[in-house]
């Protein structure tokens, strides 16, 4: 992170993750990054009017949010024509509030249907490799069956199925797969697409009639991979079409690779055909990682973003950030952008002030599962012992779906645990988790609250 150019390179990566390439190019590629500190993020664009206009009503919210990605903390972005521009008046506009306006369902810029980032694979993200992925001993094994897949696809373990909790490197073993059979083998024809995204595509061409080349597109290819295949479960129409999808490629040798937050007999209504294919492969599991090699995963992700941390303040994250890989990566993240904003080198009395959140989050589970709940109760305003009774009211039902979620999502609690904080079995807390992950998918607005919701304990 030695310049708005490396940042912005950053941020135009993860914008790639939500959009097409074509996309970027038409968008976000002729932008510049001109100003950055801890609240604001000021773009510049060549064109005026229209233009300006445009990205701040359509984008800013998406280039809001892959700029926490990349940097590990939230900033409001605003974009300026070039011409004129100056820092001082840039904040002084802020008080004038940003539009955010929603795109339309049929807006060519909308990264809905066929512009979004799945699709066929063209091995050029080099972040996600077998030799940028740090192992240890609790992801050993999926690695090793990783290797063996990507070495001889479709011959070793076919399907090959990684489950694991949210942020442990399930997609990054998946994509470092298709890395290098893409390197391997470049006429291959590979697809990567996630569950709840191959759900809107079949709903989208069975009301446009295509499904034709629907078809052709996942039948005819040498490697499929799904990330978080458990987003299929409870539709009939999609099961039934990956079903025959799966057997297709499976009955012509073809590779199928498949990810999920649990094991094959744990996703709830998942037809029984498709649970005995997906158990019928090789199923690897992805632990929490010890604190040896969450240091050597912190060590290696500040070395490829060229951030300088001491081994003692590694050390130090390492030993108060336990579960989630990805919220280790935000807080090397968030240390590089204040060291760069500010000119300091990162001290320990750096991290622990800048870091302070992710510290308190990660202490323990079950406090962290009360806090989640408590965040929940404001939000819906409903109190806390009504989302943990058993009253059913619609509002309440949903207060209590929500929180369930987020605590699984946020921590490592199994589904009997968190079942015991509600009073309810395993099967009640999957049946949840089920629930919110559909509304997400199908409400906007659910999916944006508990969104908001994880990223206070993320």
């Amino acid at each position: 992170m030695n310049s708005y150019k490396e940042i912005w390179e950053l941020v135009l990566k993860e914008l790639g993750k939500r959009y097409s390439e074509y996309l970027i190019d038409l968008w976000f590629k002729n932008l510049e990054l001109a100003y950055l500190d801890e609240k604001y993020a000021f773009l510049l664009a060549k064109d005026d009017g229209f233009f300006v206009d445009l990205l701040n009503t359509r984008y800013a919210q998406q280039i809001e949010a892959s700029f926490e990605e990349a940097m590990g903390f939230p900033v409001k972005v605003k974009i300026f024509s070039k011409e004129g521009f100056s820092v001082e008046n840039a904040i002084m506009s802020l008080n004038s509030p940003l539009q955010e306006d929603e795109p339309d369902e049929d807006d060519e810029a909308s990264p809905s249907g066929s512009e979004k980032s799945y699709g066929a694979y063209s091995a050029t993200d080099k972040e996600y490799t077998f030799e940028t992925f740090v192992v240890g001993s609790s992801n050993k094994f999926a690695h090793a069956v990783s290797v063996a897949v990507a070495t001889n696809p479709a011959e070793e373990y076919n399907p090959l199925f990684i489950y694991g909790s949210s942020g442990l490197g399930k997609t990054h073993l998946m994509k470092a797969i298709a890395y290098k059979v893409k390197k391997d083998h470049p006429e291959y024809k590979i697809v990567f697409i996630k569950g709840d995204d191959f759900t809107n595509e079949l709903v989208a061409s069975i009301s446009k009639k295509t499904m034709a080349a629907f078809k052709e597109k996942y039948r005819n290819v040498d490697m499929l991979l799904v990330d978080d295949v458990q987003f299929i479960a409870g539709k009939v129409a999609t099961q039934e079409e990956f079903f025959h999808t799966f057997e297709s490629l499976f009955e012509n040798h073809k590779q199928i690779i498949l990810t999920s937050d649990r094991p094959p007999k744990e996703i709830q209504h998942l037809e029984d055909r498709i649970r005995s294919r997906f158990e019928g492969g090789m199923i690897a599991d992805i632990q929490p990682p010890d604190t040896e090699l969450r240091i050597a995963i912190l060590k290696r992700k500040a070395e490829m973003l060229n951030i300088a941390i001491s081994d003692d303040v590694l050390t130090f994250i390492g030993e108060n950030i336990k579960s989630n890989i990805r919220q280790m990566e935000g807080a090397i993240k968030k240390l590089g952008a204040y060291s760069y904003i500010n000119q300091v080198p990162i001290t320990m009395d750096t991290a622990r002030a800048q870091l302070a959140s992710f510290i308190s989050v990660s202490s323990t589970p079950a406090e962290t599962a009360e806090k989640i709940i408590e965040s929940v109760s404001k939000v819906y305003d409903i109190p806390v012992e009504d989302i943990k009774s058993k009253k059913r009211s619609k509002e309440i039902s949903m207060a209590r779906h929500i929180s369930i979620y987020v605590i699984r999502k946020i921590t490592q609690m199994s589904v009997t645990d968190i079942g015991k904080i509600f009073n309810r079995d395993h099967t009640t807390v999957l049946a949840s988790i089920d629930v919110v992950a559909n509304e997400m998918t199908s409400d906007r607005n659910v999916d944006r609250t508990v969104q908001n919701i994880i990223k206070d304990f993320s």
